[in-house]
């Protein structure tokens, strides 16, 4: 991590860089910006999804941007990174630093995790009931 902002709303952003060389002199600029909450048991639809939430997460929800560039001259990382971050902070900054942007991004990561771990579960029981078929229909000839 090489910056912490306040967005004064409650919120820290997290700016990353993870530029790396690709080959010779030729380099992957990568930007990343993410602003992590940390939802109550209470944002969620019921105790169950809240459990597997913590289960399955570090109990953070991430607001990420991120924006690479590939085989960029050794001598230009610095300045397309800084490029990257000033055209994320001049048209990203004004959003996440609105007052309701928390409770709007809780609310939307939420219902896309409950409707992840919905499908999930169904996709668990019709592997389920295609292995109680193929064992029962084993044996069986159908021509």
């Amino acid at each position: 991590m090489l910056e912490t902002i306040d967005l004064g709303n409650g919120l820290i952003l997290e700016i990353w860089d993870y530029s790396r060389r690709l080959a010779g002199d030729r380099w992957l600029v990568g930007f990343l910006a993410r602003v992590g909450v940390k939802p109550k048991k209470e944002d969620f639809s019921s105790s169950f999804y809240y459990e597997r939430f913590l289960e399955k997460t570090d109990g953070f929800l991430y607001y990420r941007y991120q924006k690479e560039r590939t085989f960029i001259p050794e001598d230009e990382v610095p300045e397309v990174y800084q490029r990257l971050k000033k055209n994320f902070l001049k048209a990203v900054l004004p959003y996440i630093t609105r007052p309701d942007f928390k409770e709007r991004l809780i609310a939307t990561e939420v219902a896309q995790f409950e409707k992840r771990v919905d499908w999930e579960l169904y996709l668990r029981k019709r592997e389920e009931e295609e292995a109680e078929l193929e064992v029962k229909y084993k044996n069986k000839e159908f021509f």
